[in-house]
């Protein structure tokens, strides 16, 4: 499985589609943080928020380096879909890993924000950068390995869906019933709440049980997307 990891790797870096979202991630943080006295959790908020978008993007680019003659001969070198899969999203975490340390350590670096940093803001923002991370995986390997991921408008659905879980709470605020049906995007939206108000706040209840609901979500989301993908490939 480690080799594996590394050949993706390497094939990754060969093709050179890192590039793109990469430079985009790295641009948008040096520029976001250009001025000084910013608030901390809001700026952490926004960060995972395009942590997220790269993260699909990354995603989908990962899921696409093989041809489909290529990955039928990894599964029989493999000898499991699930190591396969298994192999791609370690390589996607590792990434999204990176990202979160620069996107976390930069601004506190080069001294953006305006009050000081506590283990509070620093454990709620790794923790939102990485699980905004994973749903975006989550995002970018629905429409990249199962059987939305062979339609031709797949990366266009895939964008939609990010921004309608961004805005949703938006959305649900100006007509009500579509909660029933933005139930099942993910979290997003419903997080951001809580990370656009200023640095000073208890972590309660309501918070937790969000943060729970998130992780039980990426559960089942990726149990949906390994159970998908194992019968697109049959």
């Amino acid at each position: 499985m480690i080799g594996f990891i590394r050949y993706q790797c390497t094939r990754y870096i060969r093709s050179l589609k890192f590039i793109p979202p990469i430079t985009i991630f790295f641009i948008w943080s040096i520029t976001f943080y250009t001025y000084k006295g910013v608030p901390t959790l809001s700026s952490y908020g926004v960060s995972s928020v395009v942590i997220y978008l790269t993260m699909t993007w990354i995603g989908m680019s990962v899921f696409t380096l093989e041809e489909e003659n290529e990955k039928q001969l990894l599964f029989t070198q493999l000898g499991s879909k699930f190591r396969f899969l298994f192999g791609k999203w370690s390589l996607c975490l590792l990434i999204a890993i990176l990202l979160l340390v620069f996107a976390i350590l930069y601004p506190i670096i080069i001294g953006s924000f305006k009050t000081a940093i506590t283990p509070l803001h620093i454990g709620l923002s790794i923790f939102i950068h990485f699980l905004f991370s994973i749903l975006g995986l989550v995002v970018g390997s629905f429409f990249s390995i199962t059987t939305f991921g062979r339609k031709k408008y797949s990366w266009l659905a895939a964008m939609l869906i990010n921004i309608l879980s961004i805005v949703s709470e938006g959305m649900i605020a100006k007509i009500a019933w579509l909660k029933w049906i933005f139930f099942i995007l993910p979290p997003v939206g419903k997080m951001m709440n809580y990370f656009s108000n200023e640095d000073f706040f208890n972590v309660e209840i309501g918070l937790r049980l969000l943060l729970l609901w998130g992780i039980i979500y990426t559960v089942i989301a990726f149990t949906v997307v390994t159970k998908m993908f194992i019968k697109a490939e049959r």
